[in-house]
């Protein structure tokens, strides 16, 4: 199931943040109220006193003369999206942006395990959004991007609409044909042929609407059937995970260069688990005294994140580096970064099965699911043939 979260206006929301005195006011977003200019979006109390989306701002300062009138400010925007994207990333990283800069879905499947009841989930969405932008999402659920754009649109705040897939097609079948994304000519095409809502043009098969329309049309036809083909793109935040350390005297023996470096994996750790992130790739710079600086890369088979995982991989490559001079500066940058629990230990892939890297993993899926869902598998070779009866499970 793929959840639309929709926050109405943001642009809007942008100048609300940028100054909270606002909220409450009279306020019309698009450009100044001499400027040449149609009105963008404007705030409840600008549209009580008949300021719509599109008019001119001249005749928007008509109808609402103790507005305050605004330009757009597309950095501002662009943060509130930003915020939207990075709040639900927190959730899940299936997350991708929508056209509308308020706009976004997320993915509900990995998180049935921790949210069995969807209710709850829901809930924690909206008011993680609620605490970051000051604005409560509407929400959509359904299987496809299309639908649960389509329900978030038409859901009121705190009450999310939720379409099962069983019905799907019922649920769009009320809907006229405008909601879909239609050129003008196939618009006109439709209306022409009675086609005046998704209802009717569902009972059209999928051949005959061929023949009449045309391949590209087929696209338009299988949205009103509740079948959207497009994928989630998931959104990548853009984390900087870094740790350096200037080394004061400069270091010229691996030991202790080893001991600075599971210090600065330390603290890397630390940030990939505070972001629920893992990494692929660690990129080490030492800075040489009378030398140009070494760069060192070390690569992981899977998104690493606790210590003993990244110094494992960054060990051996500093005691094989060629250090010609002291060294003033050693610097750990995570790259390729991942979501973290997408990882399953791999314990036939080699340097991948220490202890300590297991009893990690499995403390964390304890911590975070309870102690009941890992177990341990005890072998009684001299039990009855029957896997059942031969192995049992204790708590891990």
């Amino acid at each position: 199931m793929i959840c639309c979260v929709r926050t109405p206006h943001p642009s809007l929301v942008a100048a609300w943040l940028k100054a909270p005195v606002l909220r409450g006011r009279s306020l019309v977003i698009g450009g100044l109220a001499h400027e040449r200019a149609s009105v963008t979006t404007a705030s409840a109390e600008a549209r009580a006193q008949g300021v719509m989306e599109g008019m001119s701002l001249n005749q928007a300062q008509q109808f609402s003369p103790d507005a305050i009138f605004q330009p757009v400010d597309e950095e501002a925007t662009a943060r509130v999206r930003q915020s939207l994207l990075s709040t639900l990333h927190h959730f899940t990283p299936d997350v991708a942006a929508g056209e509308d800069p308020g706009c976004a879905f997320l993915k509900l499947d990995r998180l049935t395990l921790r949210w069995p009841d969807r209710s709850p989930l829901l809930a924690a969405i909206s008011h993680a959004i609620d605490a970051v932008i000051r604005v409560t999402p509407t929400l959509g659920v359904a299987s496809s991007m299309f639908v649960s754009k389509l329900a978030a649109d038409h859901a009121t705040v705190g009450v999310p609409v939720i379409v099962e897939p069983e019905k799907t097609r019922a649920y769009l079948a009320r809907y006229p044909i405008d909601v879909l994304p239609l050129d003008d000519d196939l618009r006109e095409y439709l209306e022409l042929l009675g086609l005046r809502t998704i209802g009717r043009l569902q009972t059209i098969s999928r051949h005959a609407f061929r023949r009449q329309f045309g391949v590209k049309a087929l696209d338009i036809y299988d949205l009103g059937q509740g079948n959207d083909r497009r994928r989630l793109r998931p959104f990548r935040p853009p984390v900087r995970i870094e740790a350096s350390e200037p080394l004061e005297p400069p270091v010229d023996n691996t030991e202790a260069l080893q001991f600075i470096a599971r210090a600065l994996a330390e603290r890397v750790s630390a940030s990939l688990l505070a972001e629920g992130l893992g990494t692929r790739m660690v990129r080490i710079t030492l800075t040489q005294e009378s030398a140009s600086p070494l760069p060192i890369e070390v690569r992981f088979a899977y998104p690493m994140t606790t210590v003993g995982e990244l110094f494992d991989g960054i060990r051996p490559r500093l005691l094989a580096a060629s250090i010609v001079a002291p060294l003033e500066r050693i610097t750990l940058r995570a790259g390729r970064l991942e979501a973290a629990y997408v990882r399953q230990p791999g314990l036939l892939i080699r340097r991948d099965g220490f202890k300590e890297s297991i009893a990690d993993a499995v403390a964390r899926l304890q911590e975070e699911y309870g102690p009941s869902l890992v177990q341990r598998a005890e072998v009684h070779a001299d039990a009855a043939p029957l896997v059942d009866h031969r192995i049992l499970w204790k708590p891990a």
